[in-house]
């Protein structure tokens, strides 16, 4: 009995993700459409290539982050949630990282909390100090961000290069080695 209902649960998991996957591509395309712009030759949207939306969150202590503010490094722009496995399982690699290399590739980590599917601000606070992440967590409150990038699955994480291009969009947990790759790629 506890087998088949296993069963079930995961047929019916795996059936949505193929739903979510499938309308992903549909999705990505309507929110191109509606958010991209054309500045000069360079086209504002979420693909590969595109210079990335700017944004202003901000962090728990209440100071203001513009991604913007970071052109001319390697930004890392990763959404996630604390209740999100693979994001507990990325975040001591994304801190390794930028303890050990983020000054050598000139990079930075911009971690975007879906604060509005999170259960309370006191549950971020907690995970950033029992994870001792020291790079800067930013609160997406209303979810807009999230909803502009088009995260569907997290983590996922985009990587802007010097140049606010997006450089590539990943969906699943980072690793210390896939962050070094991806910066040094831009030298």
């Amino acid at each position: 009995m506890k087998r088949s209902l296993f069963g079930i649960v995961v047929l019916i998991t795996l059936i949505a993700i193929g739903v979510i996957s499938s309308n992903t591509d549909k999705r990505s395309v309507d929110q191109e459409i509606t958010t991209a712009q054309v500045t000069g030759e360079q086209e504002i949207g979420i693909n590969e290539g595109n210079v990335a939306p700017d944004f202003t969150l901000y962090s728990l202590k209440g100071q203001e982050v513009k991604r913007s503010d970071y052109r001319g490094k390697v930004v890392f722009v990763n959404f996630w949630a604390t209740w999100c496995p693979p994001c507990k399982a990325e975040m001591p690699h994304m801190e390794e990282f930028y303890k050990e290399y983020a000054d050598q590739y000139d990079a930075e980590i911009l971690a975007v909390n879906i604060t509005s599917e999170e259960s309370s601000i006191e549950m971020v606070d907690k995970f950033i100090q029992d994870y001792e992440i020291t790079f800067p967590v930013l609160m997406d409150t209303d979810g807009m961000q999230s909803e502009t990038f088009a995260t569907i699955t997290i983590p996922t994480t985009y990587v802007i290069d010097k140049n606010g291009i997006i450089m590539k969009r990943l969906v699943g947990p980072m690793s210390k080695e896939r962050m070094i790759e991806l910066a040094s790629s831009t030298e």
